[in-house]
């Protein structure tokens, strides 16, 4: 691959994370994407990450204020777009219209409109648009896959994913007070984690048909432990069903209202067997249990499934340097064991070769759409057809938002 410039467009939690994904990726000679510049309106905290990525790599970088002052940097090919959500749409079609590739945050957009205006603008603009959705570039989620489509617990009956984080954590990887607020992030709960639960259960089970969910808030304010208090716009706690075709049906539980001790979990019931794990981010600390053999722990199935990859097929799931051999489970403070590495590595491997990327504005768009039914359901007070949040039969839950954007002349 040829070397693929990429700015990092914020520098607070995300961004940050994404700045190790670059010094990983780095410092394990991986070709391709390189990290041409940092941009943030905040100057303490570009010259942190400035100071952060020397440290990493013994390399500096230039830093700038905004996306304009990324002309006189030379190399940049595309941003890296790591700020609130609602901040998506302005910053990638500005992007654009300078003729950069973008990489975005999940979610893609606030709303399924705004997810379609930057779809159509980089396609209009010949530009790639990849959505930074990392949990399925883990290695145990691709070979969950894998199982399920080589109909190694035969034909899935249901599955059930829990996520209970304390309520004193404003994120569940200590972001802002940002996630709180519903202008800035939609919701916490349905948008920023529930775009992660409808990616891994499209991306195992196919397109989700209808959801019904309860999303509400417990807490509306939290209390830190300085006596500071965030008021909650964004909700903390979803209850869904979600069905698929085939009469698979899945249960989640999302909370970040919870007390006591943090849970994550998922398990999976099929006709010839199920699979369990201790972990909602993917699977670890579970069993695989056939009903035809013996149960074996969930890592030694994926390690089995990585082993028996081609080499063509390892080049386009586990490409060299964006994943480690010795260390197939996931950890969220590795950029390379979380999926961050990899989904740098797409977006700079689509940038070079001009295909697409894995998650596109068309994907990024699907996903938005089932995390966003979830909220529709819940203000409906009934069931929803996924296909009429994404074809845009059904937006109450996203008009006011929409408004607001029309008001800022965005859309």
């Amino acid at each position: 691959m040829n070397p693929v410039g990429i700015a990092l467009v914020g520098c607070g939690g995300m961004g940050l994370r994404h700045l190790r994904g670059f010094a990983a990726l780095r410092n394990r000679g991986v070709p391709g994407p390189f990290l041409a510049a940092i941009c943030d309106s905040d100057l303490v905290r570009r010259t942190e990450a400035v100071a952060l990525y020397r440290e990493l790599t013994g390399d500096t970088v230039p830093a700038v204020a905004s996306m304009s002052e990324l002309e006189s940097v030379p190399g940049v090919a595309g941003v890296d777009v790591a700020v609130p959500t609602a901040l998506h749409l302005p910053l990638a079609l500005e992007a654009f219209d300078r003729g950069l590739h973008v990489l975005v945050e999940k979610p893609i957009a606030l709303t399924v409109r705004s997810a379609t205006l930057m779809t159509e603008a980089a396609k209009g603009a010949g530009l790639v648009l990849a959505v930074a959705e990392n949990f399925r570039r883990v290695p145990g989620n691709r070979a969950f896959r894998s199982l399920i489509r080589d109909g190694e617990i035969g034909t899935p009956y249901f599955t059930l994913s829990t996520l209970s984080i304390p309520s004193a954590m404003l994120h569940p990887t200590g972001g802002g007070a940002w996630y709180r607020d519903q202008s800035m992030a939609g919701s916490l709960v349905a948008l920023e984690m529930g775009v992660h639960e409808m990616d891994l259960l499209q991306y195992w089970f196919g397109p989700a048909r209808t959801v019904d969910a309860t999303v509400r808030t417990y807490e509306p304010e939290i209390v830190g432990d300085d006596g500071s208090v965030t008021h909650v716009t964004s909700e903390d706690t979803c209850l869904a069903r979600v069905d698929f075709d085939d009469k698979l049906s899945a249960q989640v539980t999302l909370t970040m209202a919870g007390h006591g001790e943090p849970v994550g979990s998922r398990f999976v019931v099929g006709s010839r067997g199920s699979v369990s794990s201790a972990c909602w981010e993917g699977w670890q600390d579970g069993w695989f249990t056939p009903d035809d053999g013996e149960r074996v722990p969930v890592e030694a199935t994926i390690a089995a499934w990585v082993d028996g990859l081609s080499a063509q097929e390892r080049e386009l799931w586990l490409p060299e340097g964006t994943w480690d051999p010795a260390a197939l489970t996931l950890d969220i403070t590795d950029p390379v064991r979380y999926g961050v590495a990899y989904e740098i590595f797409d977006f700079a491997r689509a940038v070079d070769s001009g295909t697409s990327p894995e998650v596109g504005g068309p994907e990024g768009t699907a996903d938005l759409a089932a995390a966003i039914a979830l909220l529709e359901s819940s203000l409906a007070g009934g069931p929803v057809s996924v296909a009429d949040v994404a074809d845009g039969t059904v937006t109450a839950w996203q008009d006011p938002l929409d408004e607001r954007l029309h008001d800022a002349h965005l859309i």
